[in-house]
């Protein structure tokens, strides 16, 4: 039971690296051996487009929850500042409680796109692949980016002492 809670806590702390790691390495040898084939033979594999986009997506709402996790998100602290702590801590975290309401609505519209695409049956032009599975990348990023923002208010209430 212990090698589980260590594993699974080695997958919380390192999954957006290394699904970030993984998915630029993809991403750069498929566009490179599609631009090196086209200029060899003329003739490009018809599939590395369209999979180096669909992994870009989820690179970008992985990157957002990555972006969140190191708390890298672009913010104004100049004001916060010339607070007393607890003030800061309170503005800290009803920011994130904004930040959650809007992971909340990616996850809810994110799903309801997906359920719909899913009834209708909709596969991607090259490879046929179902396109709710690109479009899975919004509510996953969503979901991850809410786990994320809730350890951030535990840390701002329970660990931090600036």
């Amino acid at each position: 039971m212990m090698k589980f809670i260590k594993s699974l806590s080695w997958f919380e702390k390192n999954f957006e690296e290394v699904f970030l790691i993984i998915s630029l390495t993809s991403m750069v040898l498929l566009v490179f051996g599609q631009t090196a084939t086209r200029f060899t033979t003329g003739n490009t594999p018809y599939w590395t487009q369209e999979i180096a986009q669909f992994i870009q997506v989820f690179f970008v709402y992985l990157g957002a929850s990555y972006a969140v996790k190191k708390k890298a998100h672009m913010r104004i602290t100049f004001l916060i500042n010339k607070f007393p702590l607890k003030i800061q801590k309170l503005l800290e975290i009803n920011s994130i409680i904004l930040f959650i309401v809007f992971c909340v609505a990616l996850v809810w519209f994110g799903t309801i796109i997906c359920v719909n695409i899913c009834q209708f049956h909709q596969v991607s032009a090259a490879m046929r692949i179902p396109m709710f599975i690109p479009y899975l990348a919004v509510p996953l990023g969503g979901g991850i980016m809410i786990i994320r923002l809730v350890q951030n208010i535990f840390e701002i209430l329970f660990c931090s002492e600036r």
